[in-house]
């Protein structure tokens, strides 16, 4: 159908819900529900008497139509002074507050009865802005009203929300509900710096990364905490979508993944998969086949001044459903715990083990508001990208967040082990030595402090490389740090130590764990460790099943090459073999290179040895 043949009409819309209808409904179910019950049976008549129509619900919201603004506007009048005398009464048990918007404007019919379009968009957003037990109205509306009733109304200005701008006014119904709205541009500068972390992976997260869409999950992982169920959070969604409020979505998203992830008995994916799915518009039927996932958390978000507004879905792929449903409103500040809220509803509704502590709590009380979480997201990008000078930015980021949070926080250990780390690796290190042991004391102090799995993780890998290196220690660190809850830099880790360890079972499974989580592995970090692992345990078939499907990836990795060269070679398919090993070469092949995945010195000799017929490596 051509936009020219859709149904539409100008109509007024009357949108309302309930304030806080999740925490009543968390607090007691039964007698939010029989409240919103009563409400429901004074809005209803009332709608009914001005001659609308109710055309939409959403559990505690009603959409409504109406045939004059004036009569829209006397609805919600009466409907709010109904609400406050039950209130009022001492007998009433749950007192439900509701906030209304109305708005005329251009809809759409759909269906026999449903409507949509700006006209129902602006109306919803104009409700988000009204006050608890107040009404908040259009330019429009307020144009057609004001010399019709007797209300008192107070001017709120412009407001712009998505690609909507529009008037917007108060309707007082006493003189307590004068407001002034403040303007945005306090919190424009923060909310900015959230957005330019978006490609970060959450406290700690260094090895995540992005593999091509075809990849398939393994099933033959021998993780036991890696059972169903398995969760994929969709990026947020938002409605706002101004450049006051860029950013929020995807840190919201980052920071759910991030706190599900700690929660034991379920498998969320990367936020780098879930991206990849958005961005190629997966269907349900490619999450199961590809991410093996049984459900979907998808949401939206809206911000208006300092308050936000999550709408939330959990869906059951395998059913194709809705499953459970929410609301959850929020000061912008407390973008910490809100997760923490939403994770353990979602969890109370899989029926799914919680482990002790709040992530929310944990990471607002080390890091304290969003900028020093925008420092942290910033820092994990350009650490990753294991380059001298993504490692100079990232000092930069780490030595503001020091100066933020003091030289003395907890909160910095993490940080500043990986900056000393990193250091070591890349050969920027003036005092091997004195590094070494201040890297040390940093992950005894990270785990002290917080024995998470990132700490864990972090000690485990210290301590194999630069401590004992002893095989048994080293695995009571990685256990501790699965045991916390599994992440995709733990499984990566654990199979790094495993591997080194000549466990190459373990460390194939704990690889192919951590590609569960991160199917889409940036750079093939994980992916080239599993080769390896592969190498060693002489099992050419694996690798060269792996790297086949990827070999027209515009940005394949040299060692990937490399590996693939040394297997046609083996299957004697030397020209093969000759033209993937100058193809690696060119695209920065190096002993060095290879060193970070093959890195017992006498497997990488041996590799090298055997790549002699093709050529040299320097």
């Amino acid at each position: 159908m051509s936009p020219s043949e859709l149904d539409r009409k100008i109509a007024v819309i009357f949108a309302t819900d309930v304030v806080g209808y999740s925490k009543h409904m968390e607090k007691d179910e039964d007698a939010t529900l029989a409240s919103l019950n009563d409400c429901n049976k004074i809005i209803e008549p009332l709608i009914k008497k001005q001659k609308g129509r109710i055309f939409n619900t959403g559990g505690d919201s009603v959409f409504a139509e109406f045939p004059s603004a004036v009569a829209a506007v006397n609805t919600a009048v009466e409907f709010q002074k109904q609400i406050k005398a039950r209130n009022d009464k001492d007998t009433t048990e749950v007192k439900l507050e509701y906030r209304i918007g109305i708005n005329m404007g251009d809809v759409v019919k759909q269906g026999d009865a449903n409507l949509m379009g700006d006209g129902v968009n602006v109306a919803a957003r104009l409700e988000a802005l009204a006050q608890p037990g107040g009404i908040t109205i259009s330019k429009n509306v307020y144009d057609l009203v004001a010399n019709k009733t007797k209300y008192e109304f107070n001017d709120l200005g412009i407001q712009k929300v998505k690609q909507n701008q529009f008037h917007a006014y108060d309707l007082l119904l006493d003189p307590s509900q004068k407001r002034k709205l403040k303007t945005q541009s306090s919190n424009t500068k923060l909310i900015a710096m959230i957005g330019g972390a978006i490609a970060a992976v959450f406290i700690g997260l260094f090895f995540s990364g992005v593999l091509d869409a075809e990849t398939k999950l393994d099933k033959d992982s021998t993780v036991s905490s890696l059972s169903i169920p398995t969760i994929l959070v969709y990026p947020f969604e938002d409605l706002s979508n101004t450049e006051n409020t860029k950013g929020i979505s995807p840190a919201l998203t980052e920071s759910m993944i991030s706190s599900l992830s700690k929660y034991i008995g379920i498998r969320v994916l990367s936020r780098t998969t879930s991206q990849h799915a958005k961005n190629n518009n997966y269907s349900i039927k490619q999450f199961i086949d590809e991410y093996n996932a049984d459900y979907v958390i998808k949401g939206s978000i809206q911000t208006i001044l300092n308050q936000s507004r999550i709408n939330l879905q959990l869906v059951d792929l395998k059913q194709n459903k809705v499953v459970w449903s929410d609301k959850e409103e929020f000061d912008l500040k407390d973008i910490f715990k809100v997760q923490d809220n939403i994770g353990n509803k979602i969890l109370k509704h899989l029926q799914i083990k919680v482990v002790t502590g709040s992530t929310g709590d944990l990471y607002s009380k080390r890091l304290k508001n969003i900028e020093n979480l925008t420092l942290v997201l910033n820092s994990r990008a350009e650490w990753r990208k294991y380059t001298i000078d993504g490692h100079k930015k990232y000092v930069e980021y780490q030595e503001q967040l020091r100066k933020n949070l003091g030289p003395k926080s907890p909160a910095i250990y993490n940080g500043m082990a990986w900056e000393i780390y990193q250091r070591i690796r890349l050969g920027l290190s003036k005092d091997k030595k004195s590094d070494i042991k201040k890297l040390v004391e940093y992950s005894k102090a990270d785990v002290a402090a917080y024995e998470d799995a990132s700490a864990y993780a972090l000690r485990a890998l210290v301590e194999f490389r630069y401590g004992s290196k002893d095989c048994e220690k080293t695995k009571s660190f990685v256990k501790k740090a699965i045991d916390a809850g599994g992440s995709v830099d733990t499984f990566s880790i654990a199979g790094s130590i495993y591997k080194r360890c000549s466990d190459l079972k373990s460390a194939i499974s704990f690889y192919k764990n951590a590609l569960q989580l991160a199917p889409n592995d940036n750079g093939f970090f994980i992916t080239k460790s599993l080769l390896a692992a592969y190498y060693q345990n002489n099992d050419l078939d694996s690798i060269e099943r792996i790297i086949v499907p990827k070999l027209n990836v515009k940005d394949i990795d040299p060692v990937m090459l490399g590996f693939y060269s040394y297997v046609l070679l083996t299957k004697g398919k030397d020209e093969d073999a000759q033209k993937f090993f100058l193809k690696a070469k060119e695209k920065g092949l190096t002993r060095k290179r290879l060193s970070l995945f093959v890195n017992y010195k006498k497997v990488l000799d041996e590799f090298i040895e055997k790549l002699k017929p093709l050529g040299s490596l320097d």
